[in-house]
């Protein structure tokens, strides 16, 4: 694998926000993977899918990174089971779950990532996460090593895994059931057309950007419009008018734009409701302090 230098990341992600890494490299198989992090040596690193769920600071990061490639950006069905690799996309993922008229996988439809990044936060509905379809998953450790787990060891909850985020996702094998073939296309055809006429696509965002919490509130975007930041621009980011829980790039958008109406809305929803509002998407080369402004912790190295 060979490393280039000082990539900008914006390059590599929905939102085309964010400062270079001093080394990005694309792995091509498992053993290529291995070699690499041995020669990291220990050496922090972060793991880039399709960019889909990804705020990056406009410093960029201090860390190397990895995109999944070659051998991990496959996908084989037959009946009863589609094996897909961690760099597969999830469109790719759910589209061969309609064509092949598996029941039970609408709730990926219109959802970007990539299948590593959707294991990692458990991409889907509130309802239903990615690894309500696992069999199993398979995981490197950062020492080379090669692990299976199951659902119930992978621990899923809403948008996360108990899975340490120094393991890379290699890819997963998910069990399918057949249904009827007409039925199917329409539900999905009726979930992509809902989505489309009520979230954000012809703008770079990274979709919804905070976790729904729960409770009296069934969405987080009611929270937003509640304090008054639906429609909120700073710079060249705003939080849309079509859904209150997108922030997207108007066009020239600054990681630190995006951050700060972040931060602002999280501020207003805490002091006005007292609900603490947790970010459903990554953040990389932010400080403690800025990550502590908008909820998110410390420990995140991987995405969707």
């Amino acid at each position: 694998m060979r490393w280039e230098a000082d990539v900008a990341l914006a390059e590599h992600t929905r939102y085309r926000i964010g400062g270079p890494t001093p080394g990005f490299g694309r792995v091509e198989s498992r053993v290529e993977l291995a070699e690499a992090l041995a020669g990291l040596a220990g050496a922090p690193f972060c793991v880039l899918g399709r960019g889909a769920n990804l705020l990056v600071a406009d410093r960029g990061i201090a860390q190397r990174v990895f995109v999944l490639a070659g051998d991990f950006d496959v996908l084989e069905s037959e009946a009863g089971v589609i094996e897909a690799g961690g760099g597969a996309g999830l469109p790719t993922l759910v589209g061969e779950a309609r064509r092949t008229a598996c029941a039970g996988w609408s709730f990926l439809e219109a959802v970007p990532g990539s299948v590593g990044g959707g294991l990692r936060m458990n991409a889907g509905s509130v309802e239903t996460g990615l690894w309500d379809r696992v069999e199993r998953a398979e995981a490197m450790t950062p020492a080379g090593e090669a692990v299976w787990l199951s659902p119930a060891e992978a621990g899923p909850s809403y948008r996360r895994v108990k899975v340490p985020e120094s393991w890379i996702f290699l890819g997963a094998r998910f069990g399918t059931t057949p249904g009827d073939a007409e039925a199917i296309e329409a539900e999905h055809f009726e979930r992509r057309r809902t989505k489309v006429e009520t979230q954000v696509y012809d703008l770079p965002s990274c979709g919804s950007i905070w976790k729904n919490p729960g409770g009296a509130w069934s969405g987080a975007w009611q929270l937003i419009d509640c304090v008054g930041m639906r429609g909120a621009r700073r710079g060249d980011a705003q939080v849309t008018e079509r859904h209150a829980n997108f922030i997207a790039n108007l066009g020239d958008a600054s990681a630190e734009d995006v951050w700060w109406l972040m931060a602002e809305t999280r501020r207003r929803v805490a002091e006005e409701t007292g609900v603490e509002l947790s970010p459903e998407i990554r953040l990389w080369g932010f400080t403690d302090e800025e990550r502590a402004a908008v909820g998110a912790r410390p420990d995140e190295g991987v995405e969707a």
